[in-house]
């Protein structure tokens, strides 16, 4: 499994929590990004953009996972928590998409310790990367 692929779920999800956390104006990401001059990235012209984008990226990552150890779970709880980020910054509003966007990003960060867990098991295991398919 490249690097790329090792990285892509964790550095999605974390582009996307970011994001979706900005446009939900979480204080600490809000009051970071204008302590170093940022603030202009407070713009859902920008940020929703990212989010997709980022979403995009993790869920290859774990879809690169699911061939490796071949449980469909991180995976699934991944799409689930990507789809509560986009439905609480793009489809609900006020106090509950707030709570939505938390829950999205708390299942993304779940599903990114299931799968690093699982390949971590799969690479321990004799033969090494046994479910690995023969895809690049």
């Amino acid at each position: 499994m490249s690097r790329v692929a090792r990285l892509a779920d964790g550095a999605g999800v974390v582009g996307a929590a970011f994001a979706a956390l900005c446009c939900a104006g979480t204080p600490l990401i809000v009051s970071a990004l204008a302590a170093v001059g940022l603030s202009f990235l407070r713009n859902d012209a920008i940020l929703w953009p990212l989010m997709f984008a980022s979403l995009a990226v993790a869920l290859w990552g774990f879809g690169r996972g699911r061939a490796v150890h071949g449980s469909v779970g991180p995976l699934a709880l991944a799409t689930a928590g990507g789809a509560a980020l986009v439905a609480g910054v793009v489809f609900i509003h006020g106090f509950p998409a707030k709570q939505v966007i938390w829950a999205g990003a708390a299942a993304l960060v779940a599903a990114t310790l299931w799968n690093l867990t699982l390949r971590r098991r799969c690479a321990a295991a004799p033969g090494g990367m046994a479910g690995m398919s023969a895809r690049p």
